[in-house]
């Protein structure tokens, strides 16, 4: 929004303001706008509608419901999805392909509080169940959505681990897209930047390294 919006932006404010027995103050319109001008004045309007249809507090929206409202939902709504899909990835492709997730906090997460992409393979529905996988997941991925962790490129399987530490660098195969393909393709390349991990086959955890001609290679196959 610009300042040409400050007028008709306060009159929506107020008047969501007013369906939940408040009025607010100047400084607080001032203060909402500042937060939300990123936003163009049609978003805000449609967040506005769509909380009014669904919110079932009492209180009066915070700025943060406007911005997990924008952004298609809250944080906690969006892990569980990445949590099915990782469940998903899990069925289809194993802990022996590489993948490479369109969500980098997803993958930070599976990295970082996992150990790594075969790790978590090995020990979801073992050490897990898929009911306590979903919640710890989840709330993980909801704190570093919030704190913006998160990992590019993409996470060795078990056949790339064991290929690169054999010196087998033509037989390592490119990693497996999951979810968009296209935000996925764009999570590997900006991957391409990230020192390459380790060669010691104890260090390979899931750190994500770049691969020349990887991005090429995964293009062509799907």
């Amino acid at each position: 929004m610009t300042q040409a919006d400050f007028d008709r932006f306060t009159q929506l404010i107020q008047g969501v303001a007013e369906c939940y027995g408040q009025t607010l103050s100047a400084q607080g319109v001032i203060l909402r706008f500042a937060l939300l001008e990123q936003f163009g004045y049609a978003e805000v309007r449609k967040a506005a509608r769509s909380i009014m249809a669904t919110r079932k507090y009492t209180t009066m929206p915070t700025p943060a419901d406007f911005l997990e409202h924008i952004s298609g939902g809250s944080a906690e709504d969006k892990a569980e999805v990445e949590a099915g899909k990782v469940l998903d990835a899990i069925g289809r492709h194993g802990g022996y392909a590489s993948v490479v997730f369109d969500d980098p906090t997803t993958q930070a997460v599976i990295v970082q509080a996992y150990g790594g992409w075969p790790k978590l393979c090995a020990e979801c529905g073992v050490e897990e169940s898929e009911h306590w996988f979903r919640k710890n997941f989840a709330k993980t991925w909801a704190a570093y959505s919030r704190q913006g962790v998160k990992q590019t490129g993409h996470l060795p399987g078990l056949f790339e681990i064991s290929n690169h530490s054999n010196g087998f660098y033509e037989h390592i195969p490119p990693p497996k897209l999951v979810g968009d393909p296209a935000k996925a393709r764009a999570v590997l390349e900006a991957g391409k930047s990230v020192l390459a991990i380790s060669e010691k086959p104890e260090n390979m955890r899931g750190e994500i390294r770049p691969l020349p001609g990887l991005l090429e290679a995964v293009t062509r196959r799907q």
